[in-house]
């Protein structure tokens, strides 16, 4: 089965420091986001190269992310192992913030593998809308955590 690859990215008019902060609190994103039933660390570390976490995805299934990079500021990169109640076999994504003229601009990148074979073809678009909404959804979030956290709501 093909890798898939999804893109989404959103302007948002505050301090790409403010974004990260969103998104270094790493094994807590469920508690900023309510894209996720619940995140939590898997093990001691929390943050840069090597960090885990468990996500308990909406509706169901479950998925272990672990950071392959973590550039302060700019760039995480995870490594997504899900469960079986998962529709992909693997994934990986990267965040990238970058300082524009009116504030950030946030990239998330995301590739995966789709389960199912010759059914994965078929299933694959849809999974790529569903998670194309949920990315969305996520950079939002990201923007509206950042804005009250730097008082520009």
């Amino acid at each position: 089965m093909p890798e898939r690859h999804i893109t989404v990215q959103r302007r948002m008019p505050v301090p790409a420091d403010s974004v990260w902060d969103f998104y270094s609190d790493f094994p807590h994103l469920a508690k900023h986001w309510h894209g996720l039933r619940a995140t939590r660390a898997i093990g001691d570390q929390s943050s840069g190269v090597g960090a885990r976490r468990r996500v308990e995805l909406k509706p169901m299934g479950t998925m272990d992310e672990t950071v392959t990079v973590w550039d302060k500021g700019r760039r995480m990169d995870t490594e997504n192992h899900p469960n079986a109640l998962v529709p992909f076999k693997s994934a990986k994504s990267s965040l990238s913030l970058a300082a524009v003229d009116d504030g950030t601009l946030a990239t998330f990148d995301y590739r995966y593998v789709p389960r199912g074979g010759p059914i994965g073809r078929f299933t694959g678009p849809l999974l790529d809308r569903m998670l194309k909404a949920t990315f969305t959804d996520m950079l939002a979030a990201s923007e509206k955590a950042a804005r009250d956290a730097s008082g520009r709501a």
